[in-house]
């Protein structure tokens, strides 16, 4: 079973600093697809997040219309939308995301700063980027090094009609479809943890 996630946010992380570090971004909207193991959708959860203290920038809200005003206005407390995801890794589902490293971090730091179990290492994720770099075979602009594909790319080389790029839904609704692609050519891979950087030799890390 499967939560297929999308995590909007207010920038961009520094991926050598811990999830929670002052000034990494936060969270913004949570979209969860529940698919079963064929992929077929279950329910859908989406939850915009109301800032406790934190502000949305505007140049970012361009980018995925979650203004400050949607958010304090239709925005619900983290907690709510933490304690869902946090039901679907009790069921021993398998999170799911294109670039999963950065949402699976996202949520870390809202459940870090929640005082909730973080779940960074009891919580194996499935990256459709990373398993698809040699797939697509793109190359980095000006190099002969490898290119992480964008999701756009992912759903390009697959022929997928976006659901609504930098939606929270529509992208993890997109991510579903990729794995749908994924599955019936036979290269759908297991769920692991992936770190950051080299595995943890103690449970209490930072990523």
């Amino acid at each position: 079973m499967y939560i297929v996630c999308d995590t909007e946010g207010t920038g961009i992380f520094d991926y050598k600093a811990a999830a929670d570090a002052d000034g990494q971004p936060r969270m913004a909207e949570l979209s969860l697809v529940f698919a079963n193991e064929d992929l077929e959708v279950e329910r859908e959860y989406t939850a915009i997040i109301k800032p406790d203290g934190w502000i949305m920038p505007p140049e970012v809200a361009e980018i995925h219309g979650l203004t400050q005003e949607i958010l304090m206005e239709q925005g619900l407390p983290v907690r709510e939308a933490l304690d869902v995801y946090l039901g679907a890794i009790g069921e021993g589902r398998v999170m799911a995301a294109h670039n999963a490293q950065h949402d699976a971090k996202q949520i870390r730091g809202e459940l870090r700063r929640a005082g909730l179990p973080d779940e960074f290492e009891s919580a194996p994720n499935l990256c459709t980027m990373r398993s698809l770099i040699k797939v697509i075979g793109l190359k980095q602009e000006g190099s002969n090094r490898a290119k992480w594909p964008t999701l756009q790319e992912a759903c390009d080389f697959f022929g997928i009609e976006r659901h609504g790029a930098h939606t929270g839904r529509g992208d993890a609704m997109d991510v579903l479809m990729v794995m749908r692609r994924m599955k019936a050519i036979g290269i759908l891979p297991e769920a692991k943890v992936h770190y950051a950087k080299n595995p943890p030799a103690r449970k209490e890390v930072t990523p």
